[in-house]
């Protein structure tokens, strides 16, 4: 038992060193001016996509179960760490390489650009989600608390978009692809608790 938790531990292990190379993998390409010739640019845009991409991921894992039988809950923590990893960096890298840790040019910018204002509050909601990622912050914050707290991840994600939209200067592929993700997400979270209310209704009247 204590050998296949351990096999199980360093599987989890592994997919976190996999899924979070691209990283420092990205970053020495921009200090070795591989990423073409705005490399905070590219590390900005491209540490904010994989963010986002892992969200969205993250918050297709329940849907997956439910409507294809698709069992990948045990990866959910995973995915929800890495999203937040992502997003550090991105956070990271705007706040020293672009704005030079400028608190004047970061209060500018909160003042007249929409996006980093969606980005920022999307970035807020998602650290207290990352703090009580563990199950001990579980069982001292108790489940149902843990469960309310933690629906923040739908406002997160819904900014998260917003952000993409009023970066983007053009409806790409990838835009719209991420656009229809998120509006589906949205739309079966409405769903699912639309028809638990219902069901709730009926077996209590």
């Amino acid at each position: 038992m204590i050998f296949s938790r351990s096999i199980k531990n360093y599987r989890i292990l592994g997919l976190y060193i996999i899924l979070l190379t691209p990283i420092p993998v990205y970053f020495y390409l921009g200090l070795k001016n591989r990423l073409g010739p705005d490399p905070v640019k590219f590390l900005e845009h491209k540490y904010g996509e994989l963010a986002l991409i892992f969200l969205i991921l993250t918050l297709s894992i329940t849907p997956l179960l439910k409507i294809f039988k698709v069992n990948l809950i045990k990866y959910r923590r995973c995915f929800g760490l890495v999203t937040f990893y992502y997003v550090f960096s991105h956070i990271l890298i705007y706040l020293i390489f672009d704005i030079g840790l400028s608190l004047d040019l970061l209060v500018s910018d909160l003042k007249k650009r929409y996006y980093i204002i969606a980005g920022f509050i999307s970035f807020m909601l998602l650290v207290p989600l990352a703090v009580t990622s563990s199950d001990k912050a579980v069982k001292r914050l108790s489940p149902k608390t843990w469960k309310r707290l933690h629906k923040l991840v739908f406002i997160a994600l819904s900014l998260s978009i917003i952000h993409f939209i009023l970066l983007s200067k053009t409806w790409t592929i990838e835009l719209l692809t991420y656009t229809l993700a998120t509006m589906i997400i949205l739309l079966l979270r409405i769903k699912y608790k639309k028809y638990r209310l219902i069901f709730f209704n009926i077996f209590n009247s």
